[in-house]
């Protein structure tokens, strides 16, 4: 354990990361940043807490969930580098990145032909969005 005048509070940590300390909490609870030791009844940090969190912020700015991120952090088993994980972690969120590109590309179009409209009547834009949806009547 190392010496407590090297420990940090959660106050020091947040001010330190940028990381709020609710979500620090939050992430304890949820178990992708271990529980830090105590003194006097308040949480202290080991200084590569900070780092922990860089890793996470990261992770989060790259669109993964919280149940993505422990694997992320911890493996399964740990039989794996970590350069590996994230490797294999960041080809599934590319190929959900992909898709979600494609949605969005999908609903613009739709939007655009949509502010296009120059229905009379509600009858007729049932007709015209039956027709951009590809419904079959």
């Amino acid at each position: 354990m190392p010496n407590n005048q090297h420990m940090i509070t959660i106050g020091q940590l947040s001010a330190g990361t940028g990381v709020p300390a609710s979500t620090i909490r939050y992430y304890e609870r949820i178990g992708i940043l271990p529980k830090p030791g105590r003194i006097g009844g308040q949480r202290r940090y080991r200084p590569e807490a900070a780092d922990l969190l860089s890793v996470l912020r990261l992770a989060q700015a790259c669109g993964f969930r919280p149940e993505e991120m422990r694997p992320l952090i911890y493996g399964l088993g740990s039989d794996r580098e970590p350069a590996l994980r994230w490797q294999r972690a960041a080809q599934r969120k590319t190929a959900d990145i992909d898709l979600q590109i494609e949605r969005l590309t999908t609903m613009r179009r739709l939007v655009q032909q949509v502010a296009d409209c120059k229905c009379a009547d509600l009858a007729e834009c049932g007709r015209s969005a039956s027709l951009l949806m590809g419904a079959r009547t």
